[in-house]
């Protein structure tokens, strides 16, 4: 609405510019036949010497008046040039740097992820609880970062031994009568368990996993298993896996830590800890 009354407003000016510059100049130009009427100049040689001396400052001005909107619209399209040249010149640096381009473009996702999902993820904590909190997060992580499947493994002891088990799945097989865990240090599982350092795999070994659709059975590209710690910041309770057919950034890796945190803050240890 402003942008229309500015227009209007714009419209308005120039026009009214337009009427009094020619009434400016029409005043000029008869100018000394008025001065001659009202002083009664009659003789010939005199009315030449009245206009010549009246048109000089006249044609001064004009020139002047010339010159100084010539010189506004020249400064606009200098003004518009620059605009237009660092735009190109932006865009020709950002396809010479495109490791910064997508830097730039990977913080801003992040910073979104971080604004919006994490808010998802509060609100999970907040209204489910058990195994139905953990199946809902980890929709949400799956959905956000458009992984193929997702599971999510807690700890289980047996006198010393640790062992992760399989508690909750997205998109992920499993038949009833099978069990899923890795002791501790076994396999890639078991050596986020013990370790507690996630990891981050660009080219899933062959056969690790499949992800079954009803098209048929397909390898992922990337894999990320991130550990969930204990409220101490010490002890690995639980394990996020997670499988995509595109390839997991840092920066993904590092919202699924940020959610693990969560986990951490917000929930009691007896409800990740399996017997």
């Amino acid at each position: 609405m402003k942008s229309k009354s500015y227009k209007i407003f714009a419209w308005v000016a120039t026009a009214l510019f337009v009427l009094l510059s020619g009434k400016l100049f029409y005043d000029f130009y008869t100018l000394d036949t008025r001065i001659v009427e009202e002083l009664g100049i009659i003789e010939i040689t005199k009315k030449r010497i009245l206009a010549n001396t009246i048109l000089l400052p006249f044609i001064t001005f004009g020139i002047a008046f010339s010159m100084a909107i010539l010189a506004i619209l020249l400064t606009n399209i200098a003004g518009s040039t620059r605009y237009v040249e660092g735009m190109v010149l932006g865009e020709i640096k950002n396809e010479q740097n495109p490791e910064k381009k997508e830097k730039a473009d990977a913080q801003h996702t992040n910073k979104t992820m971080s604004l919006s999902a994490l808010g998802e993820v509060n609100k999970v904590l907040n209204e489910y609880s058990g195994e139905e909190r953990l199946e809902r997060i980890l929709s949400l992580i799956c959905k956000n970062l458009e992984a193929a499947q997702g599971a999510v493994f807690l700890i289980r002891k047996e006198g010393r031994k640790k062992f992760f088990s399989f508690q909750a799945g997205y998109a992920y097989y499993l038949a009833e009568s099978q069990k899923l865990e890795y002791e501790e240090g076994e396999g890639l599982v078991g050596q986020v368990g013990k370790d507690g350092v996630p990891i981050l795999l660009k080219n899933v070994p062959e056969g690790y996993m499949k992800v079954i659709s009803g098209l048929g059975e397909a390898s992922p590209r990337s894999l990320m298993i991130v550990p969930i710690f204990a409220k101490d910041g010490k002890d690995v309770i639980g394990i996020f896996e997670l499988a995509s057919f595109s390839t997991f950034t840092e920066l993904q890796k590092s919202y699924v830590q940020q959610v693990a945190s969560l986990l951490t803050e917000q929930m009691e240890e007896n409800l990740i800890i399996t017997a």
